[in-house]
Order: structure tokens, then sequence, then C-alpha cells
């Protein structure tokens, strides 16, 4: 008689291992997070050594080095807010993605799905055919005058559509299929909006702002913008907070309702939290995409689908990313700078049709 003996793993030490390697790996993204800040701050067509940097940064708050004043407005008015909102950009984007391909059980699911970003350029349009936003013709190209009431405009609109998911959703039932479509019908109404807007603008001064604005653009923030924009990170917190429940809804929503969790709402409210996440940055710089879809598959395939360990490993790659477009944007064809949704396109596209080519079927299983 044989008798086997099958000695498995203990899973806490299993679970301890993969929140050790999940730690290492967030270290290793803060580390990159931190240097890519510093470099991005020094490239540009205008010289700027890293120690002039942290000078430039200590005389804001307390004037000691009596540096240049060129590159104390370089540093603090241009490079400095451009820098920050890559970074609070690439992570609020890449955290809404991660959440919403989670709660919509859709790899392929991203805030622009939504609808946000459309409405969010609709607005942007609307102000500027109005004249609500202004615009001075500068180097041949118009130069939005009034910013502020732009980003006001392509909030309250992009905050719009956000309700509207909700509300459509709600009336119909919270399930991933429904909440898509909704988004996608809403997505297509303010992109034929916009493009009406563009039709019968009459400027082509205009139109082509409105174009440049569509690109995405960081290089009309100013330090201002910065605090209003951090608040986009702030739903971080709430999506590892109940990222128990969220991994109880990836098991299907029986098996999160047998749980006791309230699978509609928790869904509705997560989906209105990453709307409104998207429309907080996105109003300020412009639609830009391939950040919140790219990212979250990458993290993925690096810390699984644990919702906590996916949303905070999200957040730092998606910032890790922005940052090196941003770079890319000033270096490539200096003293141009293009805009920075044109390189994420540019990285993002290649790697969806990497992983089609790859994987194929089996894509984000």
């Amino acid at each position: 008689m044989t008798i086997t003996i099958v000695i498995k793993r203990p899973r806490v030490a299993e679970g301890m291992g993969r929140s050790l390697k999940a730690i290492l790996i967030n270290l290793a993204l803060s580390a990159l997070l931190i240097s890519l800040i510093g470099v991005d701050v020094v490239v540009g067509t205008y010289r700027i050594t890293p120690l002039q940097v942290y000078e430039a940064l200590i005389d804001g708050v307390y004037p000691i080095f009596s540096l240049p004043r060129d590159i104390t407005l370089v540093v603090l008015h241009l490079r400095l807010p451009e820098t920050l909102a890559a970074a609070i950009l690439g992570a609020s984007l890449a955290s809404a993605g991660a959440m919403l391909q989670l709660v919509l059980r859709n790899y392929l699911a991203s805030t622009y799905t939504l609808g946000v970003s459309a409405a969010a350029g609709f607005g942007a349009a609307l102000a500027i055919v109005l004249g609500f936003g202004g615009y001075v013709i500068k180097y041949y190209l118009p130069v939005v005058t009034a910013p502020y009431l732009v980003i006001v405009s392509s909030f309250i609109f992009s905050s719009i559509a956000a309700s509207l998911v909700y509300a459509l959703a709600y009336v119909r039932g919270a399930s991933p299929n429904v909440i898509i479509l909704a988004g996608v019908a809403i997505m297509f109404l303010f992109s034929m909006g916009t493009s009406m807007l563009q039709y019968f603008a009459n400027n082509p001064d205009a139109t082509y702002a409105i174009a440049m604005w569509m690109l995405g653009n960081l290089t009309n923030v100013r330090l201002g913008y910065i605090p209003y924009m951090a608040l986009s990170i702030i739903p971080i917190i709430y999506y590892v907070l109940v990222s128990k429940r969220v991994d109880a809804m990836s098991l299907g929503d029986e098996v999160a309702h047998s749980l006791g969790v309230d699978v509609g709402r928790l869904r509705l409210t997560l989906t209105l939290l990453t709307a409104f996440q998207a429309a907080a940055v996105v109003s300020f710089v412009g639609v830009v995409g391939f950040v919140d879809l790219v990212t979250p598959n990458i993290a993925r395939l690096i810390v699984g689908n644990d919702s906590a360990k996916l949303a905070i490993t999200s957040a730092l790659m998606g910032a890790d990313l922005t940052l090196v477009s941003d770079i890319i944007s000033r270096s490539l064809v200096p003293p141009y700078i293009i805009p920075i949704g044109i390189i994420l396109s540019l990285i993002g596209a290649p790697y969806l049709l990497l992983m089609v080519i790859l994987r194929g079927g089996g894509y984000g299983s």
C-alpha cells in the first residue's frame, strides 16, 4: 500500500509573499516617481541645473540664494506646475481606470468610456466659441487668455455627463453593461456636440483653439490649479477602504450579495467617483487618453486583481507614465512641446496592439 502525503504551502505565507511583492514594487515606483519629478523640472529648452531647481524651490519659500529672476520664474511658474499636474493626472486617471475595470468586469473600460472626457471637450469648446475663454494669436497660434472660464465650463459639463450615467444606470439597473452602454451613448452625444460647434464656429482661430485643447496639454497649467487637481487623488483612499467589497464583486454579483455587499449601490458610487475624478483633471489639461486604459492592465500583470494593491500600483505607475510622456514631449523636437495626449497615445496604442498579438482572445484573463 502506497501512502501519498501532499504538503500545501500555507495560504497565509502565500498572501504575505504577494503583499511583500506589492510593497517592494510600490517602493520602486515611488523612488522612480521622485526621480522623474526632478528630471521633468530640469528638462527643457531653457537650461537649468538640478542644483538651481532645489535653490529655486527654497527661494520660493524663503529667499536666501538670490537666483536670477528668470530661473525662478521658469521653475516655479512654468515647469513645476506642469510636472505636478502630470503626476496628479496620471495617478488620478490610472486609479480611476483600475477601479472601473474591476467594478464593470471589463478590462477595456476607462473614464473615456463614461463620456466624461467627451463632455469636458464639449464644455471647453462651448466656452471658446462663445468667447468666454478668449484667445489671442501668439506665434501664429491661438492661445486661450481666460482659461478659468474654460475650466469651469469643462468641469460643469463633465459633471453633467457623470450624473447622466449615474441616473441612467440607477433607473435601468446598475449592471456593467448598462453603465457601459449609457457612457458610450453620452460620449457620442457630446462628441457630436463638439463637432457641431467646430463646424458652425465660423472662426478658424476658435476652431484651432478647440482642436489644441482636445489634444491634451500641460503647458497652460498654473501653480494655482494644483490644489484643485490634487482633490482628484482623495478617492484612492476610499478605493482602499472598500477593497474587500470590490474583491467580492469580482467573484460575481450573486456571490457578493451573499457576502452582504450592496452591489448596485457600490458599483454606482464607484462609477460616479471615478467619473468626477477624471473630470477634476481633464477639465484643467484637456482630453487625455490611454492612461486609464493601459496602466491598470500593466499593473494587473504585476500585482494581480487585488483591488487595493491594483489601485495604489496603478496610481504610481500612471504618475510615472505621464511624467515620462511629459519629458518626451519637451525633449523630442525642441523648442516645440508636443501635447502630452499625443505622446500617451503613441505609447498606449502599440501596447494594446502588442497585447492583441501576444495574447489574442486571452487578453485580460
